[in-house]
């Protein structure tokens, strides 16, 4: 809804065009009537067309201004949306993987159970800081928490990555040509099967899954709530994206 601010520059030109066609019409009298000295009908005839200039370029000026702020407006209201967006596709890609990973409890299972699962591409979701960039004037921080929080999540599936490869590559093959796929075995067997480089390497891949899939379950939400929020703060009664705990 347009405040009385709004329409100001609509008021104003109103009002000068009014105070214009009056000082017309009076010069006109004025004129017709001879009331006025000859060297002064002319005065009269140049601050009217100053006057009516005036008019046309301040109304004009305003009408531009306002046009700009409203696209200004706009466009960071999309920024901001856009921006929302990719952190509820985050969420949702993070807690997924979550809920997957929470099915594996013990270190065996985790490093030898833990299955090779090829995550969707997440290319797109990355944060767009150039259409951002007027927040950092009020809000820097907020800025600065996003970019921590884009190379936590890709640094999340970039682990998971890391381990599919090892695990399918060297782990599998190794398993397989030793019969122990699908075989329950205490830690040192597996161990000394498998020796130490396949073994650690299998156990440390699982560990780094865990732990940046756990750090981003839990500070992505607190970056969606600090989003919310300063959308409410600069776009007040605005429609944004919204993400709900399944919880």
């Amino acid at each position: 809804m347009k405040k009385y601010n709004d329409y100001l520059p609509e008021f104003l030109g109103v009002i000068l065009a009014f105070l214009l066609l009056n000082l017309w019409y009076l010069s006109s009298i004025a004129i017709e009537n001879k009331v006025l000295p000859a060297n002064l009908e002319y005065l009269y005839k140049g601050v009217t067309v100053l006057i009516g200039a005036f008019v046309g370029a301040f109304a004009a000026f305003k009408l531009k201004s306002k046009n700009d702020e409203e696209i200004k407006h706009t466009e960071e209201k999309m920024a901001m949306n856009k921006a929302i967006f990719v952190c509820v596709r985050q969420i949702n890609a993070v807690k997924n993987m979550h809920k997957v990973l929470s099915k594996y409890s013990s270190e065996l299972d985790r490093g030898f159970g833990l299955p090779a699962m090829k995550s969707p591409c997440y290319d797109d979701l990355k944060y767009d800081f150039d259409e951002l960039g007027f927040l950092l004037e009020e809000h820097p921080q907020l800025v600065m928490d996003l970019v921590i929080e884009q190379e936590r999540f890709e640094q999340a599936f970039k682990s998971i990555e890391i381990r599919n490869e090892f695990y399918i590559n060297e782990v599998q093959p190794a398993l397989s040509a030793l019969n122990l796929n699908g075989k329950s075995f205490r830690v040192t067997d597996f161990s000394n099967a498998l020796g130490e480089r396949l073994f650690e390497g299998a156990i440390n891949g699982a560990k780094t899954i865990y732990f940046h899939i756990g750090e981003a379950d839990k500070s992505i939400v607190e970056i969606y709530d600090k989003l919310e929020a300063v959308s409410r703060e600069i776009f007040p009664g605005e429609k944004f994206v919204r993400w709900k705990s399944e919880t």
